[in-house]
């Protein structure tokens, strides 16, 4: 746990910018021989180094999220003309366009599982490294990273934490810390001109936005329960403090922060019961709700698409510090959003273009401009933009300052335990279980 901590804060500390990822199911089976053998397979660094000149253009399939809508598909699809225009001839990046997330990281899976993974493909924290690696189907990037000019690119830690056994099986890409993010004009109009700085004092602006017919906190039990799972997450933080997963679901705090949760859905909309992203976005994007909470990666779109000039209203804020518990005011959940993987390469020249493909989209000049168009965040050191909007710059000096960054709910737990959340808090909101209930039910998912 420390090392990641360490990991995500020294990313936040060399980033300057910042999808509503989903998190899904996985196991993959253990083929511990046949990641042995995918390992002498992969071609040496010498490759690389001596320059890459294929004996005939070489083509990677890459069924890729951002596409379509995502916030990061226009910048990503010239990254990927450009690298197609400076290799022609030598190299060419195909994009499958996949605009589906669940389906998307279902397509993966199945493709790992039958021994086709693709020339090129991300995952994101719904994958656990271990599993990956031990499918024997993935390209080892050790060679490529260790102790070169391309590794030393990352931000400290980063790539040691995505080693096992000296391999590694995916390159970090993306990743968010989660603030809170609130209507100014909703709170004044309630009689507020700060965020509150406790839950005591947070359920009592709720109160007064209550009172005026607005909805304090959109909330989700349908899709992933995302926004939802992030609160919880934040919560979990602050009663139990950073160490919080290190005893599970034993932890009191677990219990305790469920029934916080479940107070904050008599402040949330009529339709939270089986809403999904579109549900919460759309009421707070539509000044119909006053605080909300996402990955950096939705900031943009709080001046593209809320109405009322929504954009300029927005105010960062961290998340309350519970009355007696062992959170320190300012810590934050994170996550790592995106790997960078590849199948198993048995070609040497095609393995060469797998590497130049990567190295060329993690330039700080192509990061940038992915970052001002979708808001986020990666693991390559980068200088300050001072392009930022305010509340990006905002988020940033909280992750600076940050006693702790630890890895949300989903990304800390088994993947059985994150997929059960859902259909938990259906239950803990409907009042079929109460918090001890609701945790019972996630320990039943991981056992």
């Amino acid at each position: 746990m420390k090392k990641i901590l360490a990991m995500i804060l020294a990313l936040a500390l060399a980033v300057t910018a910042f999808a509503c990822a989903a998190p899904a199911a996985e196991p993959a089976a253990t083929e511990a021989p046949a990641a042995e053998a995918a390992a002498t397979e992969a071609p040496t660094e010498a490759v690389v180094e001596e320059g890459f000149h294929p004996a005939s253009e070489v083509t990677l399939n890459f069924p890729c999220i951002w596409v379509g809508t995502d916030s990061k598909a226009a910048v990503f699809g010239e990254m990927v003309a450009a690298f197609n225009d400076e290799y022609a001839g030598r190299a060419k990046v195909v994009i499958e366009e996949q605009t589906d997330y669940q389906a998307y990281r279902d397509k993966i899976r199945t493709m790992i599982s039958a021994g086709q993974a693709p020339d090129l493909f991300s995952v994101d924290g719904t994958f656990k490294l271990a599993d990956l690696a031990d499918s024997g189907k993935l390209m080892d990037f050790a060679p490529y990273l260790d102790g070169t000019d391309w590794g030393a690119t990352y931000t400290e830690g980063a790539l040691s934490d995505a080693t096992l056994d000296g391999k590694i099986y995916a390159i970090p890409f993306e990743s968010a810390v989660f603030g809170i993010y609130y209507n100014s004009e909703l709170l004044a109009n309630a009689g507020y001109t700060e965020f509150p700085t406790t839950y005591d004092d947070m359920f009592a602006m709720a109160d007064a936005l209550k009172a005026q017919g607005v909805i304090a906190f959109p909330l989700m039990t349908g899709e992933n329960a995302w926004t939802s799972m992030l609160w919880y997450s934040q919560i979990l933080l602050a009663i139990g403090g950073p160490d919080v997963y290190k005893n599970g679901l034993d932890d009191p705090a677990f219990v305790q922060a469920a029934d916080v949760l479940k107070k904050m859905f008599d402040y949330t909309s009529s339709d939270a019961v089986g809403a999904g992203a579109a549900v919460v976005n759309g009421h707070f994007l539509n000044f119909e709700a006053a605080v909300y909470t996402n990955g950096p990666w939705f900031l943009p779109r709080f001046a593209k698409e809320g109405i009322n000039d929504l954009g300029s209203k927005v105010k960062f804020a961290l998340p309350p510090e519970y009355t007696g518990g062992m959170g320190t005011y300012g810590g934050l959940a994170g996550t790592v959003q995106a790997y960078l993987c590849a199948g198993t390469q048995t070609d040497a020249d095609k393995a060469a273009a797998v590497v130049e493909f990567y190295k060329f989209i993690n330039q700080p000049e192509w990061l940038y401009q992915l970052a001002e168009s979708s808001g986020a965040m990666f693991f390559v050191k980068l200088d300050s933009n001072p392009n930022d909007i305010q509340i990006k710059q905002d988020l940033l000096a909280a992750a600076n300052s940050a006693p702790y960054i630890v890895k949300h709910f989903n990304d800390s737990m088994p993947t059985a335990v994150g997929n059960a959340f859902p259909a938990a808090l259906d239950e803990l909101v409907l009042g079929t279980v109460d918090a001890q209930g609701f945790v019972d039910l996630l320990k039943a998912a991981g056992e």
